[in-house]
């Protein structure tokens, strides 16, 4: 059988289907000066207008180095904080994250393998709830969210037929 080592992409991309970007909208490599003090992997503002951060972790290492970060993902506007990360590194390494952050497990399944189809899924190995007592998010707040998840599909569109967004 068929392996695949998921990379930061897998991982994110089976995230966003897990939290449901059709009903919450979900921003990547949010950072600095949208009411945070550090970059998110994943910026998930939710129906209930609270935000979720999720940490995208692909190693051991990756996931022990975050501990040493100062900004100890602290926000006055993130009401939830979830590792998302391989299964094998969910089992092994849980006891690692604070009881007061998700973990969502991740992982390769070949349905078809016999054609090299790979499914990648996520899905909630521990649940937390929100921190009510975290600020909801102006509308100002939330407009600039929803501006920078804009243009970055612009970007990538940009990226993708190798062209440049300029403004005369």
């Amino acid at each position: 059988m068929k392996t695949t080592k998921l990379h930061s992409g897998h991982i994110q991309l089976a995230v966003v289907g897990l939290m449901n970007y059709r009903v919450n909208t979900i921003v990547p490599n949010v950072s600095y000066g949208l009411m945070l003090e550090h970059e998110c992997d994943l910026l998930v503002l939710e129906k209930s207008g609270r935000f979720t951060e999720i940490e995208i972790k692909i190693s051991a290492a990756d996931l022990k180095a975050d501990f040493k970060k100062k900004h100890g993902h602290r926000s006055d506007f993130i009401s939830r904080l979830i590792y998302a990360m391989p299964k094998e590194l969910c089992e092994k390494y849980q006891d690692l994250i604070p009881k007061h952050c998700g973990i969502i497990s991740v992982e390769v399944s070949y349905p078809d393998w016999a054609y090299g189809k790979a499914i990648v899924k996520a899905k909630h190995y521990r649940l937390v709830k929100h921190d009510k007592k975290k600020k909801l998010p102006t509308s100002g707040q939330i407009f600039d969210f929803m501006r920078l998840g804009c243009m970055r599909i612009w970007s990538l569109k940009a990226h993708n037929n190798k062209s440049l967004i300029k403004a005369e």
